[in-house]
This record gives structure tokens, sequence and C-alpha cells, in this order.
């Protein structure tokens, strides 16, 4: 691992002590200015990002501790590879207006009207297969003010590790999340975060 720190820079410090989990030890190593994470197990790497300014600024990255994970560490296969949103809707408007302002009615379905505005939890959990790949949507509203929507593409089964591969994977993934997550919410919603995003 100390040689994969040097590959990864000056940017990514090592947290004081690695971490365990069912895979082992876990090595984690945060960019505390961007909130970016790059943790590594004996069998896993994972690429972890707060915010990033696009999503080719995240796959750049990807690819670079991708390379470094090749140089370093040689793996041969990749059998399973996941790109996972999670974003929460914190408003108080939640209470007063309810989850179809702010989530598409299909979505939230029989909380999202008729049962009144006083719902204090709930979960969901669709999973669907995609061709030879698997879509989660995990959502509800985790406290009154709190609403999650929760998006998990992956892929399971061996293949060749593939960098490129990989890449043109994750790529495919976000598009089809990206699209998840725009019909997920109402319009309303959305173009108040248009407005948030280009003020």
């Amino acid at each position: 691992m100390a040689e994969f720190q040097k590959c990864l820079g000056k940017r990514y410090v090592a947290q004081e002590a690695p971490g365990k989990g069912p895979a082992g030890s876990t090595w984690l190593f945060r960019d505390s200015e961007r909130g970016w994470t790059v943790s590594v197990t004996s069998t896993s790497l994972g690429l972890e990002a707060g915010t990033y300014v696009d999503f080719d600024d995240f796959v750049s990255e990807l690819q670079q501790v991708l390379g470094y994970l090749e140089s370093v560490c040689e793996p041969h296969t990749e059998v399973r590879l996941g790109v996972r949103y999670i974003n929460r809707i914190e408003d108080e408007r939640l209470q007063k207006r309810g989850i179809a302002f702010f989530v598409n009615e299909q979505l939230a379905g029989p909380v999202g009207r008729g049962l009144g505005n006083q719902l204090q939890h709930s979960l969901c959990e669709l999973r669907f297969r995609e061709r030879e790949t698997w879509v989660v949507i995990r959502h509800g509203l985790i406290e009154p003010t709190t609403y999650l929507l929760d998006f998990d593409h992956f892929i399971e089964g061996e293949r060749d590790f593939s960098p490129p591969d990989i890449v043109k994977r994750v790529n495919r993934f976000h598009g089809l999340i990206e699209r998840l997550f725009v019909w997920a919410v109402s319009e309303r919603y959305l173009k108040e975060l248009k407005v948030g995003a280009d003020g």
C-alpha cells in the first residue's frame, strides 16, 4: 500500500489506521480539500466523491486510480463493478407540501398523496434487471424533512481486469442513473435545482 500511496500523490493522505471489514483490512486515502476518498481492500477498490465539477472530472480521477492499481497490484479479474449515487433531499417543505412536491408521483406511490402529510418514515427498494446488469432504487422518507434517492447500477460476474472497459461501463451506468434521477424528481423541483445550479 505504501507504493500505491506514492502513486496517489500528496493530495491523498492515508488515514491513521486501516479499518477492518468483511474483506479484511481497509486502507483509506482521503483528499480532504475535495472530500474524495480512495478505499482499498485485498479484494476491492472504491472511489467516493462528495462533490465534483462534472462527471468527466470523476472519470478522469477514476482512470488514474485504476492505472495505479494496475501497475502496483496487477489484478487479473474484475468480479463486480458498480456506480452508486446517494441523494438526500433535505427540505422543511416535505412536511408541509408532501412528498409529491419533490418526487415523481409514480415513484412516491400511495405515500405521495391521499394519506396526509404526517408521514414520518418510509423506505422502499426496487430491483430491476437491465440486460446483464442490475439497477436498484432505494427511496423513501428517512426523516420527516429528509427524502432519500439512492441509485445503484452494477454488474456481477468474472471478467478480465481492463481499465478502459471499466471506464466505459462506468460512463454507461452513470448515464442511466442520471436519466433515472431526472425521472424520479418532480418537474417543479427539478426546475428549482436548475435555478440553484445556475445561480
